[in-house]
């Protein structure tokens, strides 16, 4: 996964340099944006030992401003499950847990496209506001280490910086679909006695000294409102 998450990088940075030498180009005047991946914690020790991501999906609308500047709101939908090793015993069986998290968020988009021909674009975006995380289907353990309980449900804000190598599919140029990498960081700590799981070695000996954080790769796509060709 990390070599993936590096090769992304430099595929985006080779794109970023050869954009230069195209002459000017305009994107649409209106732009509607989504993107889906699967995500993937990777600051908290203990965050990324309890759960791993199922999926992540956002979809903003956007104006073009001074050049190919660009500004938008929009809404994303996160969620993961608990890792397989979470179980708990109930008489002699070993029933695995099935707690989740289901994370919503309004955000406001700001960013630039950069074209290296006529056809194909990069796109720098930052996203931020505030995200609602929800535990789901969680066990009520009531041991002391569980105590004083954690929050099951609570929002903080967060920042998202985002960047994707898009491509116009369609002869009339309404349409691009593109591959997509962003890094998502909140304004929190990940806290174990929320879905209750601080009794468990595994989670409650790990590090935990990072705001909840996962990078995503994933694949997107824009349509193009009324785009007029230039250049």
């Amino acid at each position: 996964m990390r070599r993936n998450f590096l090769a992304a990088i430099l595929l985006c940075t080779l794109f970023s340099v050869a954009q230069d030498k195209v002459t000017d180009k305009r994107n649409a005047l209106v732009t509607i944006r989504g993107n889906v991946g699967i995500p993937r914690a990777v600051s908290s020790q203990m965050f990324r030992n309890c759960f791993s991501g199922v999926y992540e999906a956002n979809l903003s609308v956007n104006v073009r401003l001074a050049g190919n500047f660009f500004i938008g709101v929009g809404y994303q939908n996160s969620h993961f499950q608990n890792n397989k090793f979470l179980k708990f015993q109930y008489f002699n069986a070993s029933v695995p847990y099935n707690t989740r998290i289901m994370a919503h968020a309004g955000f406001i988009k700001i960013g630039v496209d950069k074209f290296f021909n006529s056809t194909a674009y990069m796109s720098y975006s930052l996203n931020s506001g505030l995200m609602q995380l929800n535990y789901l289907n969680v066990n009520a353990d009531t041991s002391q280490l569980n105590q004083p309980y954690g929050l099951q449900s609570f929002s903080t804000p967060y920042l998202q910086p985002e960047m994707s190598v898009n491509f116009i599919v369609d002869e009339k140029q309404t349409m691009s679909l593109s591959i997509m990498l962003s890094y998502t960081t909140l304004f929190s700590t990940f806290d174990p006695k929320g879905p209750r799981f601080n009794q468990f070695e595994e989670i409650s000996k790990k590090n935990n000294g990072y705001n909840m954080s996962w990078f995503n790769v994933g694949f997107g796509f824009t349509v193009l409102i009324n785009r007029k060709q230039k250049g």
